[in-house]
């Protein structure tokens, strides 16, 4: 799946902006223009914009509507609608005539458009779908009450909806340049740089470029081969990134990647055949105002952040996040494990999540497709160098290995990266974590278990890992752990919520893990602060943030700063 650009054969015009918006009835068909719309930007979450509760918390079907106007002096092309993420059901109508439809929250909608040739300007309508089921990633519950639906989610992160990503009206030549497949095969001094075309045009030319711009290879073939002697390795802090120029009869497109090798080698994580530990965060696309949009701006400030501390990466909890984010990891040479947006697979409770009435085959197709989307988009990014398929699940119930046998034999079939599960279950009953290459362990001991207790820690935190690991034999990593804080308060000795207690639980878990040999990194829950659900443990949402929400640091983050710089 390529990006949307302009160049010499291509035209993109972003959509972002202002936008007509209202919410519509369950079986609305937008016919015709929405009647009395109001206003919203794009991108962003209608949850975050508007004064009142029932527009946030509303549960249905939400419509957003523009006017687009197709250049004339463009011809022979192909115009299409690039969303970069609707959810968490969508539908795409052109003039009141549906175009596609999609499930799936986080990942791109890539549509052609009917376009006539005495026409100019059309009316584009998307209608997104709130509510979560168990045919869906995250999965959810709807019931009713008084004839009104309430969405129930088993996860601790708002359900925020909206045209979330950069939209895109772009072109592509009638003969054209579908997609490009680079995989990098990379030994002592030499690299392959296998690639694969897939096009409806004739190969001319593809040239391999490196970071330099000089052109260091070529060949004329739909698949190839190109040798890289000496290569420049993409690595941590160093996003060297070559191209690949692909041109055909009638087109020309450029993709970046990077030439590096990830390896699990017993207990370590390998980089370029090097060693490397894991230092950062579990984050969240969650920012003030613009809830999950993605805005250049602020994506920045969050890298400059994961700089300033001396992270090296960061698991994408618990979604694929923006592509841009992915671009900006790659340049700036920062790692990311990709998580499927698997999270909700659990009841809290002895309601079992894995059985035909919920959690069944339907949902495991649901998984695959979305997976191959995510491997489409992502597939050429060196700074992925993880996916982790799941978070939290019932791995302990009787059919979970049912359902997670098919969705890692799927993976498998797809990438030849390490797979990841994150776990909360504990080792003992757990039924998946072998079919892993790396085992992720969310601990919150001296906060939901435990509470303000730190001096269980050492003890119980080094029976979760070691029963782990001495019954699977996996590499692991601590994927979760903090204590809710809230910023400015500071209390001696420290108390439960205050600056100092949030520095001192972190502490406690760095000094056991130093110890564990099969341990490759450590990941703060969480970055940032971030919305939730409302509930009793959740002020104004989840506060477990080393940053606040609007991006200032806490007492924690310099300590991390320093722990980290000297790791």
């Amino acid at each position: 799946m390529l990006y949307p650009k302009t160049n010499e054969k291509r035209i993109a015009i972003s959509l972002n902006g202002i936008w007509n918006f209202n919410y519509v009835d369950l079986n609305y068909h937008p016919n015709q223009p929405l009647i009395e719309p109001r206003l919203i930007g794009v991108p962003s979450s209608f949850n975050e914009l508007f004064t009142s509760k029932d527009e946030r918390d509303f549960v249905g079907k939400v419509c957003y509507e523009k006017i687009i106007s197709i250049p004339k002096n463009v011809m022979d092309v192909i115009w299409k609608i690039r969303i970069g993420a609707a959810g968490n059901r969508s539908e795409v109508y052109l003039d009141g005539i549906l175009i596609g439809a999609h499930n799936g929250g986080f990942l791109p909608i890539d549509l052609e458009l009917p376009i006539k040739e005495d026409q100019t300007d059309y009316r584009l309508s998307i209608i997104l779908d709130t509510r979560l089921d168990y045919q869906t990633l995250p999965i959810g519950e709807i019931t009713y009450e008084k004839n009104q639906p309430k969405q129930t989610i088993h996860y601790d992160f708002a359900n925020l909806i909206g045209l979330h990503r950069n939209v895109y009206l772009y072109c592509v030549p009638f003969y054209h340049i579908k997609d490009i497949k680079i995989k990098t095969i990379h030994q002592y001094s030499l690299t392959l740089v296998d690639y694969e075309i897939d096009t409806t045009d004739q190969v001319r030319k593809v040239e391999l470029i490196d970071p330099d711009g000089k052109i260091i290879g070529s060949s004329s073939s739909i698949k190839d081969q190109i040798n890289v002697v000496n290569p420049k390795l993409w690595d941590i802090g160093q996003g060297i990134l070559y191209k690949l120029r692909v041109e055909t009869e009638h087109d020309v497109y450029e993709e970046r990647f990077g030439i590096r090798k990830v390896e699990i080698k017993g207990k370590q994580l390998l980089l370029n055949d090097k060693p490397i530990y894991l230092k950062g965060f579990g984050m969240h696309e969650d920012h003030v105002t613009v809830g999950k949009g993605s805005i250049s701006a602020l994506n920045i400030r969050d890298f400059s952040l994961l700089k300033w501390i001396h992270a090296n990466s960061f698991r994408t909890s618990h979604y694929p996040y923006a592509e841009e984010m992915y671009d900006l990891a790659d340049q700036m040479g920062i790692l990311i494990i990709n998580e499927m947006p698997a999270v909700g697979l659990n009841f809290w409770s002895n309601k079992q999540v894995f059985n035909e009435e919920t959690v069944n085959r339907n949902s495991i197709e649901v998984y695959k497709k979305q997976f191959d989307e995510l491997i489409e988009r992502d597939k050429n990014h060196p700074a992925v160098i993880m996916y982790s398929l799941a978070n939290e699940a019932n791995t302990h119930e009787e059919h979970a290995l049912y359902y997670f046998n098919e969705v890692f034999a799927h993976a498998r079939s797809k990438t030849s990266l390490p797979l990841m599960i994150v776990e909360w279950v504990g080792a003992n009953d757990n039924k998946v974590a072998q079919l892993a290459d790396v085992i992720g362990l969310n601990r919150y001991i001296g906060w939901y278990v435990d509470f303000a207790d730190l001096s269980v820690i050492p003890e119980k935190l080094l029976e979760a890992f070691d029963s782990y690991y001495n019954k699977f034999h996996k590499p692991m990593m601590l994927t979760e752990f903090g204590a809710d804080t809230i910023m400015g308060l500071h209390q001696l000795p420290s108390v439960a919520f205050s600056e100092e207690f949030q520095v001192e639980l972190i502490e406690a878990y760095k000094k056991v893990i130093e110890k564990l040999d099969f341990i490759i990194g450590e990941h703060v829950w969480n970055f940032a602060d971030f919305q939730t659900k409302q509930g009793l443990t959740r002020i104004n949402g989840n506060k477990k943030g080393v940053f606040s929400r609007d991006r200032q640091p806490k007492m924690v983050a310099h300590f991390l700063r320093k722990a980290w710089e000297k790791q």
